[in-house]
């Protein structure tokens, strides 16, 4: 399963936000990530819509989580900020009427929910823990490893 880089972008923006307790400024994020002004404000639009963070106004204005880091899942994180969670486009597909693959994806995104559903943002966002060994051995790249699918 691949996340959207909307998603992707979610999910570091509410790791900044449960580790900083407090309002993040938009542009010091952006420039911090090396990600585009305009494409993080659209997630943080989209999170404070979702119901996980809260815009703040004025001179130490900026974003920051509407519930406590440890309220927050990152299942509910994704499915808020993934549109159309699917693992293929079943609707399309002439196979659709005779084929048992669509039950046996919808159990792997059950699954795949259900660990997400198992940790929080405070769980996450705790520092000095290890990247994914085979992840940290990949060079970082200009912006987000994630493709943009939608």
């Amino acid at each position: 399963m691949q996340l959207t880089q909307h998603t992707d972008f979610g999910l570091r923006l509410l790791i900044v936000l449960a580790r900083n307790g407090a309002a993040v400024s938009l542009p010091a994020f952006s420039a911090e990530q090396g990600l585009s002004y305009h494409h993080v404000a659209k997630v943080a639009q989209g999170l404070v819509q979702a119901g996980l963070a809260q815009s703040q106004r004025g001179r130490s204005g900026g974003i920051a989580l509407a519930r406590p880091a440890d309220e927050i899942t990152v299942g509910e994180a994704v499915r808020k900020l993934e549109k159309g969670l699917r693992l293929a486009d079943c609707a399309t597909c002439a196979l659709r009427e005779n084929c048992a693959l669509s039950s046996v994806l919808a159990e792997a995104l059950e699954a795949f929910l259900a660990v997400l559903d198992r940790y929080t943002l405070a769980d996450v966002s705790r520092e000095g823990v290890a990247a994914f060994a085979p992840w940290a051995a990949i060079p970082a790249a200009p912006s987000c490893a994630v493709t943009e699918l939608s």
